[in-house]
């Protein structure tokens, strides 16, 4: 498998996931031009994606979308819910019409194949539709996506759980997310259970998986994802991950494990394995 991202944050997110036969993205975030341009430095183009996995129907997913099934004629997987939000959230009849024989709906918890791909769903609680995170395994490798979801449990920790990579959202630091310009209803909705996980929250999720895994120190790599540009710094959220991580577990040191914050734009460390 080979693993890397587009982007990460509010701004916009996709990312690739490929094997030598498949090769999906999983949101597009960014428009259809800069994922070609991505493409091309990994030796791809848009005529190579088997798929697009959506998330939700949020914009920073969604920006390149209307122009990836129009002009490719690729197909979307996403929830029945997000599915149905997309016209209103994106104010385009084209995905309520034009667009309606390219969209697949998929469900939590069902596993379905693309080429030598099988995609497991699972549900995040986000203030979106029918927001979903994704497992994928080929063979027996893996890679897990989790980004915005206000809070994890036992269920999205076991549904990570194994993978070898993984995108894990670390949305903002709680103290400049507390005491920034954002107003109140904003920074509430970020912090609730519908909303982000903080640095803090997201080095819990982590320690939980380490703890959990058979093999805690094997995962390959991971992501730290969605960072906010206002309320984080890639800096601080890779501090704080590995000191909460180093607190709460004994599997291992964080500085032992391969961790890297997705870029906001521009193609990201590629991982194969």
């Amino acid at each position: 498998m080979r693993i890397t991202t587009f982007a990460g944050g509010s701004s916009g997110n996709c990312c690739y996931v490929g094997t030598e036969r498949t090769h999906l993205l999983i949101d597009c975030g960014i428009t259809a031009k800069k994922t070609e341009i991505f493409l091309n430095e990994m030796g791809l183009s848009l005529e190579d994606i088997d798929g697009i996995l959506l998330t939700h129907e949020h914009s920073d997913h969604i920006k390149g979308l209307k122009r990836l099934v129009s002009g490719y004629d690729l197909d979307v997987y996403a929830s029945e819910g997000t599915i149905k939000a997309l016209p209103r959230a994106a104010r385009d009849d084209f995905f309520k019409y034009s667009a309606k024989d390219h969209f697949h709906s998929v469900s939590a918890d069902s596993i379905y194949e693309i080429g030598d791909m099988r995609i497991k769903p699972f549900r995040v609680s986000h203030d979106a539709a029918q927001p979903l995170g994704f497992k994928i395994e080929s063979g027996s490798k893996s890679f897990a996506l989790a980004t915005d979801l206000g809070y994890f449990d036992d269920y999205v920790r076991d549904n990570i759980l194994g993978a070898d990579v993984m995108v894990i959202e670390a949305n903002h630091d709680r103290g400049m997310l507390a005491n920034g310009s954002y107003p109140m209803y904003l920074k509430r909705r970020i912090m609730s259970r519908e909303g982000h996980l903080s640095n803090n929250n997201t080095g819990l999720l982590i320690s939980e998986l380490l703890r959990f895994a058979p093999g805690g120190r094997d995962i390959k790599h991971i992501f730290l994802g969605h960072l906010s540009k206002e309320n984080n710094t890639p800096e601080l959220a890779l501090s704080t991950v590995e000191t909460v991580i180093d607190e709460n577990q004994s599997i291992c040191r964080a500085r032992e494990l391969s961790m890297s914050v997705v870029k906001r734009e521009g193609i990201d460390k590629v991982v194969e394995f």
